[in-house]
C-alpha cells in the first residue's frame, strides 16, 4: 500500500514511519533526541518470540533419541521382570482357588469361553506385535 491509495494517509507521516523503519533496520540506535518511529520500530523488533524456536520438535527428538538408552531402559525393563515374577508367584499360590471362584460363580460352560476369549486377546496381541516388529525391519 503506498501513501497515494488513501487520501486519509498524511504523507509526511508516512514517510516518518518508514525513515524510522529504515533506520532500525539499518542497525541504527536510538538515542534520546531519535524519531519516535525509530523506538517503535527497535521495540516492535526486540519483543519476544511467542513460539518456538524454528526446530525445536525436530531438535528434542534428536536428543531423546540419542540419550534413549539411559538407565531409564534398563530400570524399566528390571522392573518389568520383577512384575512378572510377582505374577507368576502369585498366579501358582491363589490361581487354583481363583479358578474355582470363577467357575462357581460363571458356571462351567462360561469358563471355557472366559479361555477361549483370553486366548483371542493373547493372539490377536501377538499378531499385532508381530506385525509392528515385521515393519521396523523391512
Amino acid at each position: 500500500m503506498s501513501s497515494t491509495d488513501d487520501s486519509r494517509i498524511d504523507p509526511d507521516e508516512w514517510h516518518a514511519q518508514e525513515r524510522g523503519l529504515r533506520a532500525a533496520l539499518s542497525g541504527q540506535r536510538a538515542g534520546p533526541d531519535a524519531p519516535d518511529y525509530l523506538r517503535i520500530a527497535q521495540a516492535i523488533a526486540s519483543a519476544p518470540q511467542s513460539g518456538p524456536p524454528m526446530r525445536f520438535a525436530r531438535d528434542v527428538a534428536a536428543h531423546i533419541a540419542r540419550h534413549d538408552a539411559g538407565i531409564e531402559r534398563w530400570v524399566s525393563r528390571a522392573l518389568l521382570g520383577v512384575l512378572a515374577v510377582a505374577v507368576l508367584a502369585l498366579v501358582s499360590l491363589f490361581g487354583p482357588a481363583w479358578w474355582r471362584a470363577i467357575e462357581h460363580a460363571a458356571g462351567s460352560a462360561a469358563t471355557g469361553w472366559l479361555l477361549a476369549g483370553a486366548a483371542c486377546v493373547a493372539l490377536s496381541w501377538l499378531a499385532a506385535r508381530w506385525r509392528a516388529s515385521g515393519r521396523k525391519h523391512p
